[in-house]
């Protein structure tokens, strides 16, 4: 009974958007009458509204019209409204059940990383990390995913603001080793960071990218890194899980970008 309640208009509306959104060379009044077979003086009616409000736009040399501006700011404001933990949990926990590993999402907050989500699997070891918890950017795998396409400008003001702290015997605390990583990451798409941070501890991060194609977050895993150097392949499956995951959360959030 529900179609009882809705807007004959409205539904007309949606409907010549929904056909323009799918022509790339923009529509006549006559081909759009016959598509949705709306009578060509109620169809103009609309278009006209719609063209005041700069949602449709006339390309009067053509007489066809195309989707406006207004749809793109309307988009990117919805965009911009996203809550990521709420499109990144349910991946997280599927992740979790069906990896027996565990999985967190951080995003940049001023010159340090921050954990925003993250599901663990009772079944093995858990990387000691907490949502909220805040980490160095240059020691970290989610850090390093996030500065890599920051730029120098960025990475500069972040050396210092925090300097580059030795945390273990393998923390990365020159600044020309940090470029060549962060070109690295730039390049593959993702990093390790084995015992960087915590000893012990390896690190595998992969960007997730926005509408813009920027790193919005980055999605992790932690393992021992005993188990990365018994199994030979693990690193290699993971980073694909991993990767397969962040594409999947990307494209939800707008990214239209190729596979990188």
């Amino acid at each position: 009974m529900v179609h009882e309640y809705t807007v004959p208009a409205v539904h007309r509306t949606v409907q010549v958007l929904e056909i323009l959104a799918g022509s790339h060379t923009g529509l006549s009044l006559a081909e759009l009458s016959r598509q949705t077979t709306i009578p060509k003086s109620s169809l103009f009616r609309i278009l006209l509204t719609l063209e005041r409000s700069s949602i449709v736009q006339l390309d009067r040399t053509r007489s066809v019209y195309n989707l406006g501006m207004k749809l793109v700011d309307w988009g990117n404001r919805a965009l911009d409204k996203l809550d990521l933990k709420t499109v990144t949990h349910p991946h997280l926990l599927q992740l979790a059940h069906e990896t027996k590993e565990s999985y967190y999402v951080a995003i940049l907050d001023e010159y340090e990383v921050i954990i925003i989500d993250r599901a663990d699997t009772p079944e093995i070891w858990r990387m000691v990390a907490r949502l909220g918890q805040r980490s160095p950017l240059h020691a970290t795998a989610s850090g390093q995913v996030l500065m890599a396409e920051a730029g120098d400008e960025f990475l500069n003001a972040v050396v210092s603001r925090r300097g580059l702290k030795r945390f273990t015997p393998r923390t990365i605390t020159s600044l020309v080793r940090l470029k060549v990583r962060l070109k690295q990451v730039r390049k593959e798409g993702f990093v390790v960071a084995d015992a960087e941070y915590k000893p012990d501890l390896c690190v595998i991060a992969v960007p997730i990218r926005d509408h813009h194609g920027k790193a919005h977050a980055a999605l992790m895993t932690g393992i021992q890194s005993e188990r990365v150097r018994r199994n030979k392949n693990l690193l290699g499956d993971i980073v694909q899980i991993l990767k397969r995951e962040a594409l999947v959360i990307s494209r939800e959030i707008g990214y239209q970008g190729p596979v990188v």
